[in-house]
């Protein structure tokens, strides 16, 4: 397990820096962990609203048994998100006395083993990685080592879409600012000429038409270079 894991995490290293779809990756992260740890399915679920919501899954029984937390908001990994701890159970079936709706959806869907890892970072969790056995499992320490490092990568996927976002929106904006500095000053010049006068005094008459007909300087200068208005 070793070498795959060692594989695996280089694979998605390597991916962090590229431009990437979250679900996507989240999806492609998780079927692949499933695959080395030889389990028969999971999921990863973010929070929203204060509570968790699966955002992709690997089999139709762990999608399945998520809808069933999602409803509940009831089960090892709304615990392992309260809790901030993982939560590894080796017969889910056996612990109605911790979940007794979930368990006994665990044993319709033949679902046996969980084990469930916050994602967390900076002291808050973000979400949970959830795997799923349809045999009785005692997790290894292996097994929780591999999923908390699964899980750090999904928050490390999770946190730079979310910076890429921010610094997408940071650019937009500075462009627009960018845009409105160049009307503003068109309009300007625009408004001197018209009106044989400075470019500060110009300045001065678009305010004071904003002013007078409740608009912003911004949208004055926008009607002064686009549709001909003159102050």
């Amino acid at each position: 397990m070793n070498l795959e894991f060692a594989d695996l995490l280089a694979h998605f290293v390597q991916l962090l820096p590229t431009v990437y779809v979250v679900d996507d990756v989240m999806t492609e992260l998780l079927e692949n962990s499933v695959d080395v740890l030889g389990v028969s399915g999971g999921s990863i679920s973010l929070v929203s609203g204060g509570e968790l919501r699966c955002i992709t899954s690997i089999a139709d029984s762990a999608a399945d048994i998520e809808r069933c937390q999602e409803g509940l908001q009831s089960g090892p990994g709304r615990t392992a998100y309260e809790k901030g701890e993982r939560i590894a159970v080796t017969d889910i079936r056996q612990r109605h006395d911790l979940w007794p709706e979930f368990a006994e959806n665990a044993r319709r869907l033949n679902i046996a083993a969980t084990a469930s890892v916050p994602m967390s970072i900076n002291g808050e969790t973000i979400g949970v990685v959830s795997l799923y056995a349809h045999e009785p499992r005692p997790w290894s320490a292996d097994d929780i080592v591999f999923t908390y490092l699964v899980a750090n990568m999904a928050t490390g996927y999770c946190v730079n879409a979310s910076k890429r976002h921010q610094l997408q929106q940071i650019r937009s904006q500075l462009q627009e600012s960018l845009k409105v500095r160049i009307i503003l000053e068109q309009a300007k010049g625009i408004t001197a000429d018209a009106r044989r006068t400075g470019i500060d005094e110009a300045y001065a008459l678009i305010q004071a038409h904003a002013q007078l007909c409740n608009a912003s300087v911004s949208a004055v200068a926008r009607a002064i270079v686009d549709v001909g208005l003159r102050v």
